[in-house]
């Protein structure tokens, strides 16, 4: 059996086009109703995420699905755009955090409706629960991997 038609190969293939292409679906509505990257996007979810407290920039960058230098210019962007903000942390002279502004959650909400409307249309509609359990168990092992991985 050749290496591209091993089933482990095949389901990696799969993967690998089905959720590229899903990305590239979500970030063309992104940009074309939101004027938002998915870069833009992922700092802007992370950020709302972390709500009124705030998020160190260190950990910003371990949850956005992009490199740390591709972070600086996004936070760049984003900043001149009036969408984030950072703070000098209180009590903590280490670093700074960083907070949506209000046009930041404006954009960020309406920019989350779009993102759910793709993946809802192009993915979630059509899974049963058996396979979100599936989906959910294989990620979460993954991830937990490639935490321990860059521990190394």
């Amino acid at each position: 059996m050749s290496r591209a038609h091993h089933p482990r190969a095949a389901a990696w293939e799969l993967y690998f086009t089905a959720t590229a292409r899903l990305t590239e679906r979500i970030e063309a509505a992104l940009k074309g109703q939101a004027g938002l990257s998915m870069p833009e996007y992922s700092v802007l979810l992370m950020t709302d995420r972390a709500g009124e407290e705030g998020i160190r920039p260190s950990v910003l960058a371990h949850r956005v699905v992009f490199s740390r230098s591709r972070l600086t210019h996004t936070m760049k962007r984003l900043e001149s755009r009036g969408l984030i903000e950072r703070r000098p942390c209180q009590g903590d002279g280490r670093g700074g955090l960083v907070f949506l502004t209000l046009d930041g959650k404006t954009l960020f909400d309406k920019a989350a409706l779009i993102q759910r409307a793709v993946i809802r249309r192009l993915f979630l509609d059509d899974i049963t629960p058996e396979e979100v359990s599936v989906l959910t168990s294989l990620f979460s092992r993954v991830s937990a991997r490639l935490d321990e991985d860059s521990l190394c």
